[in-house]
């Protein structure tokens, strides 16, 4: 009871096994911070959330590095400061003006084919970055855009001129494959039965596909999966 009322109060010295108790206790509020932080990506982050995520790591870290911290006042903090995030959060989702506030507004920078200079000046965004963002979305060429956004998580969005986009099967009066993604059939040797039966197939129909591939026994298939065409493809372990 002593070494646990250590590791969670405040102490002048912590011996190596309250160290090592702290760091899964740290280890695992880490881990409940990231199962009920907002499910954003990286490049969706508003200010608000870079403030709370250095805050978090600096305090949750703090027991580590000063033993004279007391975790319970560490866990206390971070339950504050997690409220104000998620009010934050909430507010950004209820009040459009305050979203404005904390999010920010996207950017025109392209439109009609002509650079907008203003708001290029306004957003602090370089040409040559509007360059580089240009060539990974596929249009080098300014004059085949229609728009490009600055948007709020920092990413440009960019939509082509009518004549630029590229030809649809729609567009020549062509019949599209179906859409969906593959359903895995096998993995690491181990057959997938409930989704072999949601294509309406069993384990006899994937042994004969195996068989017409020159592979005898499922333990030696790696992967296979089909496709909503319905082409079935598959891999072998490696020998080494």
């Amino acid at each position: 009871m002593e070494v646990l009322r250590s590791v969670l109060g405040s102490t002048t010295e912590l011996s190596p096994f309250g160290f090592a108790l702290r760091t899964v206790f740290v280890g695992f509020l880490l881990w409940a911070e990231g199962k009920v932080l907002p499910h954003r990506s990286g490049g969706q982050f508003a200010g608000y959330d870079f403030v709370f995520f250095w805050m978090m790591g600096g305090i949750t870290a703090a027991p580590l590095f000063d033993p004279e911290s007391s975790f319970l006042n560490t866990v206390t903090v971070i339950i504050v400061i997690y409220l104000a995030h998620y009010l934050f959060s909430y507010l950004g989702v209820k009040n459009r003006t305050f979203a404005k506030f904390v999010f920010g507004q996207s950017v025109v920078l392209v439109s009609g084919g002509m650079v907008m200079r203003q708001n290029m000046a306004k957003a602090l965004f370089p040409l040559e970055l509007l360059l580089s963002e240009m060539r990974v979305s596929d249009a080098p060429n300014i004059g085949e855009v229609e728009f490009a956004v600055l948007e709020t998580s920092g990413h440009v969005s960019v939509v082509k001129k009518s004549d630029a986009q590229p030809v649809t099967p729609q567009d020549l009066n062509l019949l599209a494959p179906p859409g969906g993604l593959p359903v895995l059939l096998v993995n690491d040797g181990v057959v997938l039965k409930e989704n072999l039966r949601e294509i309406g197939h069993d384990e006899s129909w994937l042994e004969q596909e195996l068989e017409k591939n020159g592979v005898n026994r499922v333990e030696d298939v790696y992967i296979a999966l089909v496709d909503p065409t319905g082409t079935f493809y598959y891999s072998t372990k490696s020998k080494s």
